[in-house]
């Protein structure tokens, strides 16, 4: 990443993070100041793996660019359903490092689910741009469908490091996070789709390159609302027992991300038609039970 990329990055997050302080509670110059740097500025897609991907290298940093606007737009939505569940009454300097360091994570992780995007849909046979506009699309529906979840699991977390029940917050969390992810994955395929050059000759190499973005799209899920713990820790009195109480939740609700994603995993590797959304919601609605 060159210099001015990285300076950029460093802007576009730090601009984030004051807005972000600004919905958790009003924010004074010094805590500006302190979320000025973030660590997450290093976070940023690889222009080599575009051009790995068929790009000119003109096109390539064009493309990474984009990429990594509309990442940081990405953890801008997210980051500010999460904020929203910090107790107004946590101290600035608090709120600004928590919000912060969660907003680097949410960052890190959806680059890391781009990265891992391009190659596995270079791989379906799709030419340079279309693997852009698929990443570009599959990010998107991450953005449409986990930011209310993401909201729901920060307040839950936030309650249980304070000391309430975590076997009704864990409830609270499965119940919105199960089905944001089944419709992530679900529309991420209904866009990926008509993208990729899908034939019966081409099904296999397609489904293998399309179940590698949904994989991506869950582990980045998961470090997202593992990172909520980390949000709730910081901005509340934690005593070791509530502390483990909200890594439970956590816990609980990404064991659960683990039993989708083997369904769908499963259909994809066993595809009998062309039409791959079909047969993947399928697997969604009867895994769903």
């Amino acid at each position: 990443m060159s210099l001015s990329r990285s300076a950029r990055r460093r802007r576009q997050l730090a601009a984030v993070v004051a807005g972000l302080c600004v919905v958790a509670g009003s924010i004074g110059t010094a805590a500006l100041a302190d979320s000025g740097s973030s660590s997450g500025a290093g976070a940023s897609v690889d222009a080599n793996v575009l051009v790995q991907a068929g790009l000119s290298p003109v096109n390539a940093r064009q493309a990474a660019a984009n990429l990594d606007v509309a990442i940081v737009a990405a953890a801008q939505t997210i980051a500010r359903s999460a904020a929203t569940a910090i107790p107004s009454k946590a101290p600035l300097r608090t709120t600004a490092a928590a919000t912060k360091a969660f907003t680097s994570q949410v960052d890190g992780a959806l680059t890391d689910f781009v990265t891992a995007s391009i190659p596995a849909l270079h791989s379906t046979g799709a030419a340079g741009d279309t693997v852009v506009k698929g990443t570009a699309a599959a990010l998107a529906q991450v953005v449409r469908t986990m930011p209310a979840a993401v909201g729901v699991t920060a307040e839950a977390e936030v309650a249980v490091a304070g000391g309430a029940d975590s076997v009704s917050a864990s409830s609270s969390v499965d119940a919105t996070v199960d089905p944001a992810l089944r419709r992530t994955i679900s529309d991420s395929v209904h866009a990926l789709q008509p993208l990729l050059p899908l034939t019966r000759a081409t099904l296999r190499a397609v489904a293998a390159g399309v179940r590698q973005v949904v994989d991506a799209s869950v582990v980045a899920v998961d470090r997202i609302v593992r990172a909520t713990v980390d949000l709730a820790v910081a901005v509340v009195n934690v005593t070791a027992s509530t502390a483990r109480a909200a890594r439970s939740v956590a816990e609980t609700a990404v064991a659960s991300m683990g039993g989708i994603v083997t369904a769908v995993d499963s259909t994809l590797d066993n595809l009998s038609k062309v039409n791959i959304s079909a047969q993947v919601d399928a697997s969604l609605t009867a895994s769903a039970g």
